[in-house]
């Protein structure tokens, strides 16, 4: 028998960051708030897109941070390299790119007055050159974002000389979890876009414990998951990882639907069902736990917006981005290994697809029920149990960067 079959699922979390309590104007308070805008979201690394959605030259998509007032298109170039831009016009700042994603033939024309970019940002042509006297092109390209990709995912970094490169910034994860998510096998297949009423941080927190699930989620799949079957741990010297969590199916599992019962039979893309047949996925032996029979899946806090979930043929994100210190953007997106097949894998697919929205739509109301009273005075500080270990690494991190560390 393979020896982690024998393994000892790992500790309920730590008390190794302190047991202080989290004072709830983290959440609320508007000077903060700007300080996580200037010193966050200006200096981190931010996920912006899958880099296989820019298969061939001239691919692009565009990446907004609403609360930043900035707008980046990425795109392919002629040589294979990604690269990242300002979507503004070096001529009267006009929008290049309108649309979110889509292929550039050739460069990037701006639609107010036809000024053209190449797909390495160069300015290669002005109508009525002439008239603007003195202009020199070879300064005038449009203006570069830092740009680079990891396990398949394109990140941005707004500041014009970031402090970390990304696998600085995203150490400890292995490069075998790198190749794992960043295989051609993944491909697109479903996710959601939403507004919510919450700080931003609120959401990322409601992903990155499981001691809420036995009552949260008291409705959906607490009959399967346990706070006991959730065991986070932290990385206290990661600059942009505070930490992650393994997900175990509990050793009996509840009362099953039929339906769940019947999902299971053609794939595990229901999180929360014992699987009768696992998708195939390219280099799964990376992960610690993938052959422990209990284990479900693996997931990662990535600083500071992205909650990254890695199981056996399904990969799937969850992102907030601010709008205001009580209004963010929601955005996951579900990734597969194995393409469908027949009607057993739809079915499946399908089911995993409407448990999951129930899921997060708990979350969601939850996270908007919290920012209501926090914003009353109701509460002024929050306990963390060692089990919420993850939530006080992320609150020391956000801390150590709105601080200018």
């Amino acid at each position: 028998m393979d020896a982690i079959l024998d393994a000892p699922l790992p500790e309920q979390g730590t008390h190794a960051l302190g047991m202080e309590k989290i004072p709830t104007d983290f959440y609320t308070s508007a000077d903060h708030y700007e300080r996580e805008l200037k010193h966050v979201f200006a200096r981190c690394w931010l996920l912006a897109g899958r880099a296989s959605d820019l298969a061939k030259p001239g691919d692009f998509f565009t990446f907004q941070v609403d609360a930043l007032s900035t707008s980046v298109v990425v795109v392919k170039g002629k040589d294979g390299a990604i690269r990242a831009f300002y979507n503004a016009c070096t001529h009267r700042g006009t929008k290049i790119v309108t649309e979110q994603s889509g292929r550039l033939r050739g460069g990037m024309i701006c639609p107010y007055h036809g000024w053209a970019f190449g797909l390495h940002g160069d300015l290669l042509n002005v109508p009525d050159e002439e008239t603007f006297g003195c202009l020199d092109k070879s300064t005038e390209g449009l203006r570069a974002v830092a740009a680079d990709v990891w396990g398949g995912f394109v990140f941005i970094n707004l500041d014009p000389r970031p402090q970390w490169s990304l696998r600085e910034y995203l150490a400890p994860l292995s490069e075998g979890l790198a190749q794992y998510v960043g295989d051609d096998q993944w491909s697109w297949s479903f996710g959601w876009k939403s507004e919510v009423k919450s700080n931003w941080k609120s959401p990322v927190d409601a992903q990155v414990e499981g001691y809420h699930i036995t009552y949260g989620h008291r409705r959906t799949i607490a009959r399967n998951v346990t706070a006991e079957t959730t065991r986070p741990y932290i990385f206290e010297n990661s600059i942009g990882v505070p930490g992650g969590h393994h997900l175990f199916r509990p050793e009996k599992l509840g009362v099953q639907t039929p339906i769940g019962l019947l999902s299971a039979k053609f794939g595990a893309t229901s999180l929360y069902a014992e699987p009768e047949r696992e998708f195939e996925a390219n280099h799964l032996n990376v992960l610690k736990f993938s052959n422990h029979p209990r284990w479900i899946l693996d997931g990662y806090l990535l600083f500071p917006n992205t909650v990254l979930f890695v199981q056996q043929g399904q990969i799937f994100i969850q992102r907030t981005l601010p709008v205001s210190p009580h209004e963010c953007i929601w955005e996951v997106d579900f990734y597969h290994s194995e393409k469908m097949k027949s009607f057993g894998d739809r079915f499946n697919r399908e089911q995993g697809r409407i448990q999951i929205r129930d899921v997060l739509s708990e979350d969601l109301k939850i996270v908007e029920g919290i920012q209501e009273n926090l914003r009353s005075g109701a509460i002024s500080s929050m306990h963390l149990s060692k089990q919420e270990v993850i939530i006080r690494s992320y609150y020391h991190m956000v801390k150590r960067f709105v601080g200018g560390q």
